[in-house]
């Protein structure tokens, strides 16, 4: 982690946790589109609001609604809680 903030000219992290390594995904892959599954992935998705999405106390915006089109053609899926 240090070797890449060295070329981008950041100061380097003594140490590394959980919230240390989102925030350095955050920065460093932020083109990516990658946001979203990391802080699903690190239990931040839900939790916090921000300008365009409120704080979710059930969870249920962790996980896409499946399509209708989807549904209707495999009687064997069920939606996913919350849609």
């Amino acid at each position: 982690m240090n070797d890449l903030r060295a070329k981008r000219g950041a100061a380097a992290l003594a140490s590394l946790d959980d919230k240390a390594l989102l925030d350095e995904r955050g920065r460093e892959l932020y083109w990516e589109g990658h946001r979203r599954n990391d802080q699903i992935r690190f239990g931040t998705f839900t939790s916090g609001s921000w300008e365009w999405k409120a704080a979710s106390a059930d969870g249920h915006q962790a996980l896409y609604p499946i399509p209708v089109t989807a549904l209707a053609s495999n009687p064997n899926l069920k939606q996913n809680p919350g849609y």
